[in-house]
C-alpha cells in the first residue's frame, strides 16, 4: 500500500517557451472516430464503425491579448475509447460503479494491446446449455433407478421414493433453465439496445453533416422550368398535311384527282 503525501499548493511556473505550467493543471478531448471494418470494444458484443475518444494530457496556459489560451501539452496521460451507447451513459450517469471503457494509451505504454472479438453472448447461450444439460443428466439418472427398481421387483417403497426422486428431478429441472434462459434474454435485450444506441448516433451525426434534423423529411428538389427557345422554327399549322412525313405503319394519304 502506497502511503500518501500530502503536497501544499504551489504557484505555476514558466516553461522555456513563456507559458505557464502545473503538475495539476490537465485539458480532456473528446473525438468522434469512424474505423472500418468495424473496432472490438471492452463489453461490447458488436463491432462498431463509430467510437469516441477522449484524451486527458497535461495543460499549459499562455497570455495574450488580455486573453488566456489553454493548451494540451507533453505525452497523452491516458486515453481511452468508448462506444456511443458507453458515452451516452457516461456522460449522463454521476455516483454510479463506473462506465466500460477501452484503454488505448497510457503515460507510460503508448501502445495497449487491444481487446480480442469475443462476444460474451455466446457465454450466456452456453450456460443455457450447459443448465439443460444437467438437468437432463439428472432426470435420466432418476428414470434409470425407478426402471431398475420396477426391473427387480423392489419393495413398494423403494419403487415408491425412485418414483418420486425423478418426480423431484423434472420439477427441479424448469427453475433452473428459466434462470439460465432469462439471464440469456437480458443479455440478448442489452446487446440490442446498445446497437439501437450506436445506430442513433450514427443517423444524428450524419444528419448533422447533412444539416437536416434526424427524422426530418424533405420533398424533392423542383428543379426551374426550362425557357422555349423561341427561334426554333415550327410546321406552320396550316401546311398541307400530304405534304408533311407520313408515320411508319400508317396508311398513305388519299389523294383526289
Amino acid at each position: 500500500m502506497r502511503d500518501t503525501v500530502w503536497h501544499a499548493p504551489q504557484p505555476p511556473t514558466k516553461t522555456e517557451y513563456g507559458s505557464e505550467e502545473h503538475p495539476a493543471w490537465g485539458s480532456i478531448v473528446a473525438h468522434r472516430v469512424s474505423a472500418t471494418p468495424g473496432v472490438v470494444l471492452f463489453d461490447s458484443d458488436i463491432k462498431h464503425g463509430r467510437t469516441v475518444r477522449v484524451t486527458v494530457q497535461r495543460a499549459t496556459r499562455s497570455r495574450e491579448g488580455s486573453h488566456d489560451y489553454i493548451h494540451g501539452s507533453g505525452p497523452d496521460l491516458i486515453e481511452v475509447e468508448m462506444s456511443e451507447a458507453q458515452w451516452a451513459s457516461f456522460v449522463s450517469s454521476m455516483n454510479t460503479s463506473g462506465v466500460p471503457c477501452t484503454i488505448r494509451r497510457t503515460e507510460t505504454d503508448w501502445n495497449v494491446p487491444g481487446v480480442e472479438y469475443a462476444p460474451r453472448l455466446a457465454h450466456s447461450m452456453g450456460e443455457v446449455k450447459g443448465a439443460a444439460a444437467a438437468a437432463f443428466v439428472k432426470i435420466r439418472e432418476a428414470r434409470d433407478a425407478y426402471e431398475k427398481a420396477l426391473t427387480d421387483k423392489a419393495p413398494a417403497k423403494v419403487r415408491n421414493e425412485a418414483l418420486r426422486a425423478l418426480h423431484y428431478a423434472i420439477e427441479n429441472s424448469a427453475p433452473n433453465i428459466h434462470h439460465a434462459a432469462k439471464t440469456l434474454v437480458e443479455h440478448t435485450e442489452n446487446v440490442v439496445q446498445k446497437a439501437r444506441a450506436d445506430i442513433e448516433a450514427m443517423v444524428q451525426a450524419e444528419a448533422t453533416r447533412l444539416g437536416i434534423e434526424a427524422g426530418e423529411t424533405r420533398t424533392l428538389v423542383e428543379l426551374p422550368a426550362v425557357p422555349v427557345d423561341t427561334d426554333v422554327e415550327v410546321l406552320d399549322e396550316a401546311a398541307d398535311e400530304n405534304d408533311r412525313p407520313e408515320l411508319l405503319g400508317s396508311p398513305p394519304a388519299e389523294r383526289t384527282l
